[in-house]
């Protein structure tokens, strides 16, 4: 027995929160406990090679280097050696200098007094201070000054603290360190405060930093021997920041830095680059712990939206999206804004996730692939036994599976066909009313089964601004055509329908000519003939035998009328016309010669000029001929005496030609200027009686011939019928 397909829909959306919640776990964890810190610091220094800053020129080194250890002695040197190089520097008047050698342990008083006096002379000079553990005490750290002396007459002093980050590598560098409420500023700060430089980041500014090194060797420097041989020019310290220190690898003042600084540098270079750093505001800050978490939960809630409600090539796209987006965070964010954003976290879940979600994903689809096999299995009458060849199990499910669809497919092509086949349009729904399938007639109605897979019938119909009449089971689509509409149960057990839309529009007009049929013989015909039996049986009455003739004639021609123009509109309606090349100068012009007699009892002129050329058209000249009588007629018969008929003929370009008829009469009545061509429709009797059967006819024929009809009419001021038609 297979799972209930709700029941797998549940356990997938509990497997997909349980991983969902496992990876934010991971997420938090890997934060905390600073799993991936290698790896952000990598990237950390991938973004620092492509973007080294020039370092500050009023940064200036002084190196304690080997030639100087030759020509001044080795180390440790005297204190009046360390005097005269500090009086010697503040000759040249540099801003700052900074110091960078412990002085904690006493040498001799006349050391310690001469190198205090050139620290009191200078005023520009700041030592370095270290911390030691606290005594007495398991834990905390006291600073370890320089000697009383030194410390009284330098400047200002600054600690020279280091913690190197996991790998090893020196990053961080505290700006400040607070001990007991006690703040110690980092040496590089004292200095920039020495040489009246407004502080970094002022009241604002971090407790630590991450310096962005600038290139090895990139920082101005002078031999400390030159210095004191008076070699060193003087512009090259002028209004300078001096940093004094230890360069000789024997003086092992020596630590690790990225790759792109050169691997290592010495103390005194480090505290160059954090001042020029500071100088060009370079300094990275690395960003709240609340920012750096809520960055990463936000990119794998994507992430696992994307699993639920995304394909998996869709899925797999938004997850190399978010991994080139995170890479691409942490590299916007410390270039633009020098923030340090640590993604290695969600970079981590992801690659995790991914792959955890699509192994369920294969599974589920494993499953999926056997419960439809064998549901299949029966649909194809295929035994269970046969199975199917593939590289592994999945492999083989799929190539089952498409055995078995293939013929179920083929079922499903019949159905389709047997709809196609049906002139009727036929539509076919799901459980939920959704229409899924369609026939060819359908789609010539509502537009291509793509569109409108997914709507229901009452949104189709919508769509299509039809209207449905319940009672009668008929849709009235815009155009004036109808269809009945017939439903049956495809699937009881899914609630799945067929609906069939045959159209009975013939039907409708047939039984609405019917209707006006029967209103005709039993009105227009009936009292024609209900005045000739009349005036027949007058022969006592006071009217002569010739008036009371004359008056049957009248009657008699009427029905006559009517009866020929009812048969000549049945005729064309069931026939239609008969197209042969005609000229159709000729037409018009037996036309007005017809409307000759008529025209003199009223003392008219029916005008034509025909016009230079032939024109052919291919057309039922017996039809177009009938038509401009009947206008004809109208026109006269409505217009007064004395007045005039004017025909035309027009040619209108490659495609259509213009046939129009006006008189000088009094124009149509308002109701029937709106609907001109009904039978038996509103009709003007003020010249005689009329049945409306002849505009009727005229409507017709140029309906048959696929032309328009266009009439101008303003009361009292006469009418004009437009036809244009085609050259066939």
């Amino acid at each position: 027995m297979q799972p209930h397909p709700a029941l797998l829909k549940s356990r997938l959306i509990a497997e997909w929160l349980v991983l969902f919640v496992a990876m934010l776990a991971l997420l938090i964890a890997a934060q905390q406990r600073d799993w991936v810190e290698r790896f952000d610091l990598f990237l950390l220094d991938l973004e620092g090679q492509f973007n080294t800053p020039e370092i500050d020129p009023a940064i200036i080194l002084v190196e304690i280097d080997d030639p100087s250890l030759d020509q001044l002695g080795a180390w440790p040197w005297r204190r009046e050696t360390h005097a005269e190089l500090i009086n010697r520097i503040n000759s040249y008047e540099p801003r700052a200098i900074a110091y960078d050698v412990l002085f904690v342990e006493p040498s001799n008083k006349e050391s310690d007094a001469a190198l205090a006096d050139a620290l009191a002379s200078s005023n520009k000079v700041i030592l370095p201070h270290s911390f030691a553990p606290k005594p007495n005490a398991i834990n905390g750290e006291v600073p370890l000054y320089p000697l009383a002396l030194l410390r009284a007459n330098s400047a200002a002093s600054g600690h020279v603290a280091l913690f190197p980050d996991e790998d090893g590598v020196a990053r961080r560098f505290e700006l400040s360190r607070n001990i007991d409420s006690e703040v110690f500023p980092h040496l590089s700060l004292a200095t920039l405060s020495v040489a009246e430089e407004k502080p970094w980041g002022g009241d604002t500014a971090p407790e630590t930093v991450i310096v962005r090194y600038g290139s090895q060797g990139a920082i101005r420097s002078i031999s400390a021997a030159a210095v004191l041989s008076g070699s060193a020019p003087r512009e090259f310290f002028e209004d300078a920041i001096v940093f004094v220190g230890a360069t000789s690898p024997g003086l092992g003042d020596r630590y690790s830095v990225p790759a792109y600084a050169g691997r290592i540098l010495t103390g005194v270079e480090m505290q160059g680059h954090l001042t020029s750093a500071m100088l060009t505001d370079n300094l990275i800050e690395r960003a709240s712990g609340a920012t750096t978490l809520a960055l990463q939960i936000l990119a794998i809630v994507i992430l696992f939206a994307s699993f639920w409600r995304l394909s998996p090539r869709a899925a797999l796209a938004v997850t190399l999206a978010l991994i080139a987006g995170l890479f691409a965070v942490a590299f916007l964010s410390l270039i633009v804004s020098n923030l340090w954003l640590p993604v290695g976290g969600a970079l981590l879940a992801i690659v995790i996730a991914y792959p955890l979600w699509g192994w369920r994903r294969l599974a589920s689809v494993s499953r999926f692939l056997e419960s439809e096999a064998a549901q299949l299995r029966e649909l194809a009458n295929m035994p269970r036994a046969q199975s199917a060849e593939g590289f592994d199990v999945v492999a083989q499910q799929v190539a089952l599976l498409k055995r078995l669809t293939k013929g179920v497919s083929g079922n499903l092509k019949l159905i389709q066909d047997v709809i196609n086949a049906s002139p009727d349009a036929m539509l076919v729904t799901d459980g939920d009313g959704s229409i899924t399938m369609g026939n060819a007639a359908a789609e010539s109605l509502f537009g291509p089964m793509g569109t409108v897979q997914g709507y229901e019938l009452p949104q189709l119909l919508e769509s299509a601004g039809a209207e449905f009449n319940e009672d009668r089971n008929e849709i009235n689509l815009g155009d004036g055509r109808t269809f009945w509409l017939a439903s049956a149960d495809l699937d009881p057990d899914v609630g799945s329908q067929v609906f069939s839309l045959r159209e009975v529009t013939e039907l409708k007009e047939a039984e609405r000519q019917r209707r006006e049929t029967l209103e005709f013989l039993s009105h227009d015909m009936r009292s024609p003939q209900v005045s000739i039996i009349s005036l027949a049986k007058q022969s006592d009455a006071g009217l002569a035998p010739d008036d009371r003739f004359a008056r049957i004639e009248v009657q008699a021609r009427r029905t006559l009328k009517l009866t020929e123009d009812f048969v000549q509109i049945a005729r064309l309606t069931n026939e239609g016309v008969e197209r042969e090349e005609t000229e159709l100068n000729s037409v018009i012009q037996e036309a007005s010669d017809r409307a000759y007699p008529l025209a003199r009892r009223k003392n008219m002129k029916v005008l034509y000029k025909p016009s230079d050329e032939p024109i052919f058209a291919r057309l039922d000249a017996f039809a177009i001929a009938r038509m401009l009588d009947n206008l004809i007629s109208n026109a006269v018969k409505f217009s007064p005496e004395g007045s005039q008929v004017t025909m035309s003929l027009e040619p209108g370009g490659d495609e259509n030609f213009t046939i129009s008829v006006a008189d000088k009469g009094p124009g149509l009545s308002p109701e029937r200027r709106s609907q001109p061509f009904v039978r038996f429709g509103a009709r003007d009797t003020s010249a005689g009686p009329s049945s409306g059967l002849g505009l009727a006819y005229v409507k017709q024929v140029v309906d048959r011939h696929e032309g328009t009809i266009v009439v101008e009419s303003n009361r009292g001021e006469g009418t004009k019928f437009v036809v244009t038609l085609p050259y066939g």
